[in-house]
């Protein structure tokens, strides 16, 4: 990558100023007066002078930059015409960030000594480091003039013109430069890159061509042209370029995948493809970089550009699992291709394959949980959450997917348990902390501790009045108890805001409705519930078949109670209703 000019012109300038620690240091050295002419000076005092400067020297290499500045000092007051000395001084107080007074000094060995060009250099230094890039441009180009064949003078004020966006400027230098030193890697990018920013696109292509003249075998410049080419409108010539690109390395991994993505750009997928797999198949492309070709297929598949995308993204997961299947990190890049497709089991699978080779990879297991939860697979969840807490029993996300896993297994001594602790070690997480709060109130209620599970929701209400799943949990089996059904209606009525078109939330503000015995609201909200939901829970199908029955619709409620049945984890009394066709409470 190519320095920023700033970055290139302040790097000159630290090299230059060599000896010099980049830290900063505070010097108390006063600053002499500055002779309005040369003065004569004895011999005996010129060579005081020399010596305190080679003392000088010594201790500013030795990193004693106080005693420096003072033998500076000392020089300069017995040669005023020592510009060595005020040179290095000068450099001495840039360092230390004090740039006024390094001019000043600059200033002054440049006075003495107006040919010296290192002088005119850190003048030019200065003012770039203060932002008068002008003045600086002004030096470096009267260095450059005067010293035509000098190709450091001519990169220096190259630099500056990169640093003011100065591009044709620039572009004319480079070209000199060019006729002094011959063909540059690094100029011809330069000037690439300053035909890209003008917008000289046809300037650009003629330079990347040369480029490629000149380094047939660097892959960048082909990418360089293929792309000014398809900038320009011109899909044939990207082809030419990357097909020369294979032609000029037959195994080029690099040239297979320009042609897949050129391809992948014209639409034409089972060519692309077959680029991609050469590609896929070399043994120098890295893992990672056969991860990210995956990631653009699926990525392609989620825009919605076809089902096509995520078959081959799971074709190339396929090929990657078996040419590493030692890597845990392969099994989870195929599950999150799974995943991504609606294979939810398949994905868990994979994930789990990944975690068995790594288990200390704690999203993976979080992963595979929330499959399970999606799955309804609580055993699995049970089984996944004790075994991921055998590597992080410190995370209260496991917990809280054990909790859960054993309430739904009707295992309500364990869930509690498990809850418990996991609401003990939840500390900075204040959602976490309510979704444990709301839990335990479910648990207890089923537990009959009644006045636990209140307290629970009431705490869980107490700490966040909108927790919509509090809110519902706590009236629905307030409803369950036939307690306080109107307070629990207004809780329920509250959830349903919060949260509308829940089919749960509808289903409990029906069956308070129907414990209140106001029969035809509990239908409609009922209903409401069956309609808002894709696959209706037993227990909603049940609630509607007792609501049919208290209705005087026996057939109806048969129908629903057998739909309930069929749906699965119905109450109790559910066959028996059946059976005996007639409602029981």
């Amino acid at each position: 990558m190519t320095p920023h000019p700033k970055h290139i012109i302040i790097l000159a300038f630290l090299l230059m100023i060599s000896g010099c620690s980049s830290a900063r240091h505070q010097t108390d050295a006063p600053v002499p007066e500055q002779p309005a002419q040369r003065e004569a000076v004895s011999e005996k005092d010129q060579l005081q002078s020399t010596a305190l400067l080679i003392n000088a020297s010594k201790q500013k290499i030795l990193g004693n930059y106080d005693q420096a500045v003072s033998l500076y000092y000392e020089a300069i007051q017995k040669d005023p015409n020592n510009d060595a000395a005020y040179f290095e001084l000068a450099k001495l107080f840039v360092m230390n960030g004090n740039y006024d007074t390094g001019l000043q000094y600059t200033r002054q060995a440049a006075q003495i000594d107006p040919e010296n060009p290192f002088y005119q250099v850190l003048l030019a230094d200065i003012f770039i480091l203060t932002d008068k890039v002008e003045e600086a441009i002004r030096i470096y180009e009267q260095l450059a003039q005067q010293h035509p064949d000098n190709i450091g003078f001519q990169e220096k004020l190259l630099s500056v013109y990169l640093y003011d966006e100065n591009h044709e400027q620039a572009i004319r230098l480079i070209n000199h430069i060019e006729t002094l030193a011959g063909f540059s890697e690094e100029n011809s990018i330069k000037k690439l890159q300053i035909y890209v920013q003008l917008g000289w696109l046809d300037a650009a292509i003629q330079e990347a061509e040369k480029m490629l003249y000149y380094f047939p075998e660097e892959t960048i410049f082909y990418e360089f042209l293929g792309d000014l080419y398809m900038e320009t409108g011109q899909p044939d010539k990207v082809r030419e370029v990357y097909l020369r690109l294979l032609e000029q390395e037959p195994d080029s991994y690099m040239a297979r995948l320009l042609l897949a993505d050129y391809y992948l750009d014209q639409d034409d997928i089972d060519k692309a493809f077959e680029y991609l797999l050469e590609a896929f198949n070399h043994p120098m492309l890295d893992i990672d970089a056969k991860v990210r070709i995956i990631f653009t297929f699926m990525f392609f598949a989620e825009e919605e550009r076809g089902d096509h995308f995520m078959e081959k993204a799971k074709e190339l997961s396929q090929m990657l699992l078996d040419a590493h299947p030692d890597d845990p990190e392969v099994y989870l890049v195929y599950g999150d291709i799974l995943n991504r497709d609606g294979q939810w089991e398949e994905a868990r699978e994979m994930y789990l394959q990944g975690a068995r080779r790594n288990p200390s990879n704690l999203s993976v297991w979080q992963q595979i949980l929330n499959l399970s939860l999606r799955l309804n697979d609580y055993e699995a969840m049970r089984t996944h959450s004790e075994l991921s807490l055998e590597y992080f029993f410190e995370q209260p996300i496991l917990f809280l997917f054990n909790g859960l896993a054993n309430m739904q297994l009707k295992d309500y001594d364990a869930a509690a348990s498990s809850l418990e602790y996991g609401l003990a070690i939840t500390f900075d997480d204040e959602e976490l902390r309510q979704d444990f709060i709301t839990m335990l109130g479910d648990v207890y209620h089923f537990l009959g501790a009644y006045e636990y599970s209140d307290q629970y929701y009431e705490q869980a209400i107490e700490l966040n009045p909108e927790n919509a799943t509090a809110l519902n949990n706590y009236a629905y089996h307030l409803s369950e108890r036939n307690e306080r059904l109107d307070e629990a209606l207004k809780m329920s009525e509250k959830a349903n805001e919060l949260n509308p078109g829940n089919a749960a939330f509808q289903d409990t503000y029906g069956w308070i409705k129907y414990r209140m015995g106001n029969f035809t609201e509990a239908e409609r909200w009922i209903r409401k519930a069956i309609d808002s939901s894709d696959d209706p829970s037993a227990a909603i199908l049940e609630h509607y078949g007792d609501v049919m029955y208290r209705l005087d619709n026996r057939e109806k409620a048969l129908e629903y109670w057998q739909k309930a049945l069929e749906a699965g984890n119905g109450s109790e009394f559910l066959h028996k209703k059946i059976e005996d066709q007639t409602l029981y409470e």
